[in-house]
Order: structure tokens, then C-alpha cells, then sequence
């Protein structure tokens, strides 16, 4: 049996990230992008019909569960995104945690001004998953058979209150920290 000899040719490397990761990526970035945006309009979707006065009890209850579970893979999507999102270090941890120390330079800077939007939305985010964790721990210890609540008799409803102005906030500074050539 007579074999064909391969030409033989020169094995690269696959490039990988200043941090050594290969899954940091222009493209797997974005493709978490799209994945927290649409799990969060299923959120959005789900939350704005929790709010109807719906007659009918099962219809609420799959409203919910898709706002809860929604909600929970936007978190889970979020956080690598985020990750990834801050370019390796590039930007100063003091920033993320102190982002008014960047507005003395925004008028300098027009990407500063696109920063702090990110960081607000982030802030935003962030008290949107701790008030839905906050409304939403009654329900899981109940169902889990240890019920607790976390806040006195009426203080969901301020939670609730809060929930939703926060939400609002995190759609308007989402569409806000989008690139103008991504909306046209």
C-alpha cells in the first residue's frame, strides 16, 4: 500500500489573550452581550406583564416563573460578560467602585462619558438582582420548607417600589450606553 505524503506545513499556535485565556474573545464577548440583553428583555417582558392585573392565576404564575428564571440567567450571563468586558485590567478597580472620580475628566474624554453610563448601568444591575433577591427569598424559603422573611410586615412593597424604579433606570441607561451606530 502506497501512502501519499502530506505536505508538510508549520503548526501555529492559536493566539491567546494577554491573560492567557483563550475565551477572551471580541466574538465571545459579544455573543454574552446578546445573551444578557435578550434574557433581560425577557425579563423586562415578563416584569411589565407581572404588573398587568391579570385575571387569571396560571397565566400570573408563568409570568414569574419566566421573570425569576429570565432574571437568574441574565445574572448568569452578566458576570462573565462583565469580566470580559473590562479588557484585562485595563481600567482601574477604583473606577468600577469610585466612578465619580472619572467625572472631573469627562468633558476631556468623550469615552469617559460612555464609561460612566456602563458603570451606571452596572450599579443599576446589580441593585436590580439584589432588590429581586431581596422580594423573591420569602417564596424560595417557603418552597424550600424554612420560611423566613427578610423585612417586616409591608417592606416588600417598598422593595417591590424600589425594584421597579431601578429596572426603569437599567433600561434607560442600557439604551443609553449602546454605540449610536448599533441603534441605527
Amino acid at each position: 500500500m502506497n501512502a501519499t505524503a502530506l505536505p508538510k506545513t508549520k503548526h501555529r499556535k492559536a493566539p491567546e489573550a494577554s491573560s492567557g485565556l483563550v475565551w477572551r474573545t471580541k466574538a465571545s464577548s459579544r455573543h454574552l452581550l446578546m445573551a444578557t440583553v435578550y434574557s433581560l428583555g425577557i425579563a423586562a417582558a415578563s416584569g411589565l406583564v407581572l404588573t398587568l392585573p391579570l385575571e387569571n392565576e396560571h397565566l400570573t404564575l408563568i409570568a414569574l416563573a419566566a421573570h425569576l428564571a429570565s432574571g437568574f440567567l441574565t445574572l448568569v450571563f452578566f458576570v462573565p460578560f462583565f469580566l470580559t468586558h473590562l479588557k484585562d485590567g485595563r481600567e482601574s478597580i477604583w473606577n468600577l467602585f469610585l466612578p465619580w472620580r472619572l467625572l472631573h475628566r469627562i468633558y476631556r474624554d468623550e469615552t469617559l462619558y460612555h464609561r460612566l453610563l456602563g458603570y451606571t448601568l452596572m450599579w443599576c444591575l446589580w441593585l436590580a438582582f439584589a432588590t429581586g433577591l431581596t422580594i423573591a427569598a420569602p417564596a424560595i424559603a417557603y418552597l424550600s420548607g424554612d420560611p423566613f422573611t427578610l423585612l417586616p410586615y409591608g417592606g416588600h412593597a417598598l422593595i417591590l417600589w424600589a425594584h421597579r424604579g431601578v429596572s426603569l433606570l437599567l433600561l434607560i441607561f442600557l439604551i443609553l450606553h449602546f454605540p449610536k451606530k448599533a441603534l441605527s
